[in-house]
């Protein structure tokens, strides 16, 4: 891979990653559940997110490689959970949580456009960040940067609407619906801060990764916090309770009293429809990384991991992406139930990794004395436990909200399948002599 990502790309990545559909639909929910200390929420959210994604920024920093979601775990934990988590996170987010914000978006374009298709729009767009990440990862990063600015721009411009016809009584009483209720308001609005870690894919093609990782981190989290409680604040302040409690797009119905409809169209269009163009966008390309170093594992057929002569993109994946989330468009399947499998799918790799930082200074001594970025003492222990803490909470809101035990048992399945076609291929690979056992004594395997 080509070391062509400077931090601003990066930072730009990590923002638009971040900043999805996640921001529309959570302020809401959460408001119902807050009121009007729903500012605070947003605010003591960041906490432990952060404080989960420091040992990543740490690895990160220590030894980046591309495909780290599943190299880290693979090289430090186990293999064989590592390319589980790759495997039920890949077939549900190709099939499932990409084409959904695909139909998310088209669906906001129809707000202008009444009488358009929403599956072809959906299409259309999917179509179009495809062959942008077809076309080289710099162009795709480029482009992010573009409409991560405008997007940020939508925002602030909605959240300076809003603050200037904030009324503060609408802020009284602002802890009326209890403590348990912040904090339960808080909890669930970790959600919408989940993402950034996804810039550690990328170590094989960001120039000196080793600086560049942590500081992306670091710069693009507080971005995400003042925009987020800006909004929360303008969208509490601006309108009675009531509007907020009886609309299903808060966001939408408060920037109709607030913007103008000039403003409205631009609000919707460089904020709604471009928050989940950029996660699209992020999507494709982070996606691709771990199934490459997967390939290169031989867990997977070599030619799956061929390269583009051209623009050095993997296009045989990328294509294949772009199949399945085709696939998933047309499909008529549940798209929610499919993301949610995706969402377990990254937990599933967010524990071992948070094991793997513990591991790292043990294992990788000299690595971890030149990292730029390091976690010592205590710190080295807290960080990783607050994010399997984190993970473990996610995961019981998201296997609550199944419900049916056919949807529980189907994810079993996807992790079973999962697990009995790595068990299969591990055996074949030892009977060419080639044992997976052996990747992690190899520090050659990291300089990829």
């Amino acid at each position: 891979m080509k070391r062509v990502l400077k931090l601003p790309a990066v930072a730009f990545i990590a923002i638009g990653f971040t900043i999805g559909g996640g921001v529309f639909v959570f302020t809401g929910i959460v408001f119902k559940i807050t009121g009007p200390a729903l500012p605070i929420a947003y605010a003591l959210a960041l906490i432990p997110v952060f404080i989960s994604m420091l040992p990543i920024a740490m690895l990160g920093s220590a030894i980046p490689t591309t495909g780290a979601n599943y190299k880290y775990p693979s090289r430090m934990v186990s293999p064989g959970i590592a390319f589980v988590g790759i495997w039920v996170y890949g077939v549900a987010s190709f099939v499932g949580q990409i084409p959904l914000y695909a139909l998310g978006c088209a669906k906001y374009v129809q707000v202008y456009f009444p009488d358009l298709s929403v599956p072809m729009v959906a299409l259309g767009i999917l179509t179009f960040i495809f062959m942008i990440n077809l076309l080289g990862v710099k162009l795709a990063a480029q482009i992010q940067g573009i409409f991560v600015i405008i997007l940020l721009a939508a925002l602030i411009y909605y959240s300076a609407s809003g603050l200037v016809a904030v009324d503060p009584q609408n802020f009284s009483n602002m802890f009326a619906k209890g403590l348990p209720n912040l904090f339960l308001g808080t909890a669930l609005l970790t959600f919408t801060y989940v993402g950034a870690n996804g810039i550690i894919e990328l170590g094989g093609e960001i120039i000196n990764p080793g600086k560049v990782i942590p500081r992306a981190f670091f710069i693009s989290f507080p971005i995400i916090l003042v925009v987020y409680v800006l909004v929360a604040i303008a969208t509490v302040g601006a309108v009675p309770a009531q509007i907020l409690v009886d609309s299903k797009e808060p966001l939408i119905s408060v920037g109709r009293l607030t913007v103008g409809k000039a403003g409205l169209f631009f609000f919707v269009t460089g904020g709604a429809i471009l928050a989940l163009i950029t996660t699209l966008n992020a999507l494709f390309i982070v996606g691709t990384k771990s199934l490459l170093m997967i390939v290169a594992d031989r867990l997977l057929p070599g030619w799956l991991g061929r390269l583009h002569p051209r623009f050095g993109t993997p296009h045989i994946l990328l294509t294949t992406i772009w199949i399945f989330s085709v696939a998933g468009i047309v499909s008529g399947f549940s798209l929610e139930t499919l993301a949610s499998y995706a969402t377990l799918g990254v937990l599933i790799i967010f524990i071992p990794i948070q094991i793997a930082s513990i591991r790292l200074p043990k294992l990788y001594p000299d690595r971890y004395r030149r990292s730029g970025f390091k976690l010592k003492g205590f710190w080295l222990w807290f960080c990783p436990v607050v994010g399997v803490l984190m993970v473990v909470f996610f995961s019981f809101i998201i296997l609550y909200d199944l419900k049916s035990p056919l949807k529980v048992g189907s994810f079993l399945v996807f992790i079973i399948s999962g697990w009995a076609y790595f068990v299969l291929r591990k055996r074949y690979l030892r009977s060419t002599g080639f044992k997976l056992e052996n990747l992690n004594k190899n520090e050659s395997t990291w300089d990829t």
